[in-house]
C-alpha cells in the first residue's frame, strides 16, 4: 500500500553527523573578526581626510603620479602652492581604474582646497620650478556651490570621511589657472 501523504526524510543519526560541520563554519566565521567585510576607505585610526577620488580622460602617456593635497588656506603663489601643502611629500593614489579609495593623514583643522594633482615623469625639486611638472586634475567642490571649492575640516583625533571628487585627465589645468607664478 502506498502512502502518498508520507514524506520520507533520513534517520535522525544522519542529521547529526552534519552538525559538526557547520558548528566548524560558524566557528571559523566568527573567528574571523571582521575578515570577511570590505576594508573601509576611512581606518578608524586616520586623522585626516578620506574619500574616493573618479577619473575621467584619457590617462596622458607622460603621467608619473597622482596625489591629493590639501591647503590650510588658497594659495596666492607658487611658493604657496609648493611650501603650504600638506601633507608637504603626500602619498601615491592608484590612478589607472575608473575611481580609487584614498587616505590623507593631516592635522586637525579646516583645509581650504583639497586637490587632486597630476605629475608629469620629472623630479620634483620641492621648489616653485616644479608648477612645470604638476598640473590641477580636479578639486573637492562646495557642496552649495559646486563652480567653488570646498573647505573641509578634520575634526580632532578622527577623520573627514566621504570627501568624494573627479580627477579629469583631459583638463588638466596649470597652476597659473589658480594662483600667481614667475616661475614656469
Amino acid at each position: 500500500m502506498q502512502n502518498h501523504g508520507q514524506v520520507d526524510a533520513p534517520p535522525a543519526g544522519a542529521k547529526l553527523l552534519g552538525m559538526p560541520k557547520v558548528l566548524l563554519l560558524v566557528a571559523v566565521v566568527a573567528a574571523c573578526g571582521g575578515g570577511l567585510e570590505p576594508e573601509p576607505i576611512c581606518a578608524r585610526t586616520l586623522v585626516g581626510l578620506c574619500g574616493t577620488l573618479r577619473f575621467r580622460g584619457t590617462i596622458p602617456d607622460s603621467t608619473d603620479n597622482v596625489f591629493i593635497a590639501a591647503y590650510v588656506t588658497f594659495p596666492q603663489t607658487c611658493n604657496d602652492l609648493i611650501n603650504n601643502r600638506r601633507p608637504f611629500i603626500p602619498g601615491s593614489v592608484p590612478y589607472t581604474d575608473s575611481a580609487a579609495a584614498y587616505s590623507v593623514p593631516l592635522s586637525s583643522g579646516t583645509y581650504q582646497w583639497v586637490v587632486a594633482v597630476w605629475k608629469k615623469v620629472g623630479t620634483l625639486t620641492l621648489t616653485p620650478s616644479d608648477t612645470a611638472l604638476l598640473r590641477v586634475a580636479g578639486y573637492y567642490r562646495s557642496p552649495t556651490d559646486s563652480t567653488q571649492p570646498g573647505a573641509v575640516t578634520v575634526p580632532s583625533g578622527a577623520a573627514a570621511g566621504d570627501i568624494n571628487f573627479v580627477a579629469n585627465f583631459d583638463s588638466l589645468r596649470p597652476a597659473t589657472d589658480f594662483v600667481t607664478c614667475t616661475a614656469q
